[in-house]
């Protein structure tokens, strides 16, 4: 369950666990690319590792844009899409789009169109943009409803001409649809058609109500098929219990998520849903709440390695004593890692000896938590932390570069 936090244009700081049922009413209740590094990016043909982020996608995009293609993430969701009672689409209730066919996002963020195309351009892990219409706490689907209703979803109706009007702004792969209160199965039939034919492809993206979105995937698809190709399992908040081997879309890949949490755990859950049934795809919830921080490289990183059943073989590794004695922990990828991320990969504070570090990497080791007091900067192999000024057992966090 998805709430949506509009005003604050996608920076989710908390979030609140309300379960909204309903009638529907107005009431609103196999190409591999490349890494960062040039290398071909570790995972299987056929797996997808997304993430969903809001605001900080345009409102941050100096940051956000070159981190997500350097991220291993192989899908970004935009989230989310407003639909006014008129048609007007608007990123989270400040961000203004498209109105009467037009795309009009460029008046209020000028490269956020280009952005998006450039996400899958160049050395990038990203090969699949989407934008995702709805959350628990909004009449977005009653809106579309009603419009589907007046106007049907010809090439004169107002959702047709302005998911067009975005389409050929951003470039747009596909639209994920995350309705958890209106429900009316005519209408977003009529609207996935719609798409499909408009040239995207479309996710959906449930936490309960099964039944409806498996009619909804199959009448589609019998319709336009292919059009429905993956579905977003909410798996955290009110889809606590969710499980992506307990959906059946009849052959159309359901993807279990993750809300945060150690990318251990994270890793743990994926590998379970690949044992158990073989799942394909995963994603994580919320990229607003690390963005910069090097937990997106990190989380990515975690979902592959749990999707492809591999741990990685390659990365920093630190010792408890020197000469690379005593217990050590694993592999640990480039990223920025405060203790507690550390932590996840058997990193104990003010414990290391001597690090091992691969050709051509970089690690800056520090002091103290969050990448402060004294720094040392090492390209290779050190095997006595001893033999610096300082160093020896007092390393809290780090930066691998």
């Amino acid at each position: 369950m998805k709430l949506s936090f509009r005003k604050h244009a996608g920076w989710v700081s908390a979030f609140l666990l309300v379960i909204i049922l309903g009638s529907c009413s107005n009431e609103v209740d196999p190409v591999v690319k490349k890494d960062a590094d040039g290398d071909a990016a570790a995972l299987p043909a056929g797996l997808t590792v997304s993430v969903f982020g809001g605001g900080p996608i345009y409102k941050n995009r100096t940051v956000t844009i070159p981190e997500l293609k350097a991220s291993g993430f192989t899908e970004v969701v935009v989230w989310n899409i407003a639909v006014s009672t008129a048609g007007d689409l608007n990123f989270n209730g400040e961000f203004p789009v498209a109105s009467n066919g037009t795309y009009t996002g460029a008046n209020m963020y000028p490269n956020f169109a280009s952005d998006l195309q450039s996400l899958k351009t160049g050395t990038t892990s990203v090969n699949r943009v989407t934008l995702s219409i709805g959350s628990s706490n909004v009449g977005d689907f009653q809106h579309i409803r009603d419009l589907i209703n007046a106007q049907g979803t010809g090439s004169t109706s107002i959702l047709y001409r302005n998911f067009q009007a975005l389409k050929t702004a951003t470039g747009a792969d596909a639209i994920d649809l995350d309705d958890e209160n209106c429900y009316d199965l005519s209408t977003m039939v009529q609207f996935c058609v719609m798409l499909g034919n408009l040239g995207y492809n479309v996710a959906l993206c449930p936490y309960t109500n099964s039944t409806f979105w498996t009619s909804v995937a199959s009448q589609v698809n019998n319709q336009r098929p292919g059009t429905v190709d993956q579905v977003h399992l909410q798996c955290y908040a009110g889809g606590g219990g969710n499980s992506p081997c307990s959906w059946n879309f009849g052959g159309i890949p359901v993807h279990g998520s993750r809300w945060s949490g150690s990318t251990a755990s994270v890793q743990s859950q994926f590998t379970t849903w690949r044992n158990t049934c073989n799942t394909t795809g995963g994603w994580m919830w919320l990229y607003d709440e690390w963005v910069g921080n090097g937990m997106a490289a990190q989380y990515a990183t975690a979902i592959r390695n749990g999707l492809s059943g591999t741990t990685p073989t390659t990365g920093v590794k630190f010792f408890q004593n020197s000469n690379y004695g005593g217990t050590a922990t694993s592999f640990i990828p480039k990223g920025n890692y405060t203790l507690s991320q550390l932590q996840a990969y058997g990193f104990v504070n003010d414990w290391a000896s001597s690090v091992q570090i691969p050709s051509g990497w970089s690690v800056i080791l520090y002091q103290h938590d969050n990448f402060t007091g004294t720094s040392w900067t090492f390209s290779a192999n050190n095997a006595n932390f001893a033999n610096t000024t300082g160093l020896n057992d007092q390393v809290s966090s780090v930066r691998i570069q």
